[in-house]
């Protein structure tokens, strides 16, 4: 991820004064609320596009619909891309800013020395995979440090396959009547799955 060279140099995280890292969190955190929004409208506009294709008279303008639909789901796919990644930068530096605010007690003991010697790039991928909260800090840092940064992933993949076909399957659904166009907008978008999934989860 190299977050933190990114941001900081190439300056032990360690040594970044607290007042940096909080000021960087409200930068994420506005990043994250825009993005969030940006995906809402995505819905908006896709539905709306359901709505559309209501009226459609022919299979060409059905397939311009269909089109647009599928460009504005890759866009959504991307956000959610970017929403992942940056809710990762927003707990690795949530983590680091409870380490600082904690660093009087820590330091001295072996976990600070241990993390101190630690590379930026190790540090990085065993802070971001941590929910750290002052209570249980040192429980939770000694659990870290036998942690890698396979815990990371490398985001989320899409299936985009016979996406086209499914979109206008979709449409003709919303045609005839058998869907409604906010329903069709999750069944594309894959909202409907994570439905389901949830709800699958909740009944065991």
């Amino acid at each position: 991820m190299a977050f933190f060279s990114r941001f900081f140099g190439r300056k032990n995280p360690l040594d970044i004064p607290l007042n940096k890292l909080k000021e960087t969190q409200i930068k994420l955190d506005m990043q994250i609320r825009k993005v969030e929004n940006e995906i809402v409208e995505i819905d908006k506009q896709i539905a709306l596009l359901f709505e559309h294709a209501k009226k459609a008279r022919s299979k060409s303008e059905e397939l311009t619909i269909a089109t647009k639909i599928k460009a504005l789901n890759k866009r959504k796919q991307n956000l959610q891309n970017t929403h992942l990644q940056l809710n990762k930068q927003m707990m690795l530096i949530s983590n680091l800013t409870i380490i600082k605010e904690n660093e009087a007690i820590l330091k001295g003991t072996p976990t600070w020395d241990i993390l101190h010697n630690m590379s930026p790039e190790e540090l990085e991928s065993n802070l971001v995979s941590m929910q750290l909260d002052a209570q249980n800090l040192n429980e939770n840092l000694n659990k870290m440090l036998g942690y890698t940064d396979q815990a990371l992933g490398t985001g989320v993949e899409f299936e985009t396959d016979e996406e086209l076909a499914e979109i206008l399957d979709t449409i003709r659904a919303v045609k005839e009547g058998e869907l409604e166009p906010e329903l069709a907008t999750e069944k594309v978008t894959g909202e409907e799955r994570e439905k389901k999934k949830k709800f699958e989860l909740e009944e065991l």
